[in-house]
């Protein structure tokens, strides 16, 4: 099951942004009437809605205020159209899935994305449209806009992880590829990466097999834990950078 979640994954990510939209099944629809947080909206019928494929910012984080703004001018107000490319719910209960304004029929994620407003989370069970996501993100981290101007949340290098809590992105070379059980531990430049043996099926359908992954510049995003150390549960979360 979760190779054919990977693979439709791959299939989404070779389709522009409105058909691979049009390819996640409708969920429902409403009418925006309160933006909490810049992932985060309730809807007319009362019960929130989680952004796919979003990290959390909360108010009180830096920019957060300005995330939370910049979506309620994407969708307070207006109708918009939920679309599912997995998890219908997240562990807190919340309903999770993309968002297309209903008129005009714009991604909300790709604008915040584009906009420097969010950064990409992805998880095992929610990755649709993740290749689409990463593109934004990175075109406006090269272009410095929102959030990529401020020093929390430039890309880590691992030495610096040891300093970092919460969710990063962290960017190192592979030194080394250990296989611990059924799965793997990658040393990057002294941050551990684990890899489970439940994720290694997804990451050879993504074309990422942890053990290739030995001498490659790659840029990882998750939770950094004491070690440092991240856990790496679907391949999504790992970019292999090709090098100049």
């Amino acid at each position: 099951m979760r190779v054919l979640a990977a693979l439709l994954v791959l299939l989404l990510a070779g389709c522009g942004d409105s058909a691979a939209l049009d390819r996640l099944a409708p969920v429902g629809r409403g009418r925006v009437i309160e933006v909490i947080t810049g992932d985060l909206v309730i809807l007319d019928d009362g019960e929130p809605v989680k952004l796919a494929g979003l990290a959390s910012l909360p108010a009180r984080d830096p920019y957060g205020v300005e995330a939370r703004k910049a979506l309620e001018s994407l969708v307070l107000g207006d109708e918009v159209e939920l679309l599912s490319g997995g998890a219908a719910r997240d562990p807190f209960g919340r309903r999770v899935a993309h968002l297309r304004v209903s008129k005009g029929r714009k991604w909300v994620e790709g604008e915040m994305l584009e906009a420097g407003a969010a950064r990409v989370r992805t998880f095992p069970d929610n990755r649709a449209l993740a290749a689409g996501m990463l593109e934004r993100e990175a075109q406006a981290r090269a272009a410095e806009r929102g959030l990529w101007a401020l020093p929390a949340y430039q890309v880590r290098l691992p030495s610096e992880a040891r300093l970092a809590h919460g969710f990063h992105i962290v960017e190192g070379r592979v030194m080394a590829v250990r296989r611990i059980g059924r799965g793997f531990e990658l040393d990057v430049e002294g941050l551990t990466a684990e890899i489970s043996a439940r994720a290694g099926p997804d990451f050879e359908a993504a074309q990422k097999p942890p053990a290739t992954l030995a001498g490659k510049l790659i840029r990882i995003r998750g939770t950094v834990r004491q070690g440092p150390s991240m856990r790496l549960d679907h391949p999504e979360a790992v970019e292999v950078l090709e090098e100049r």
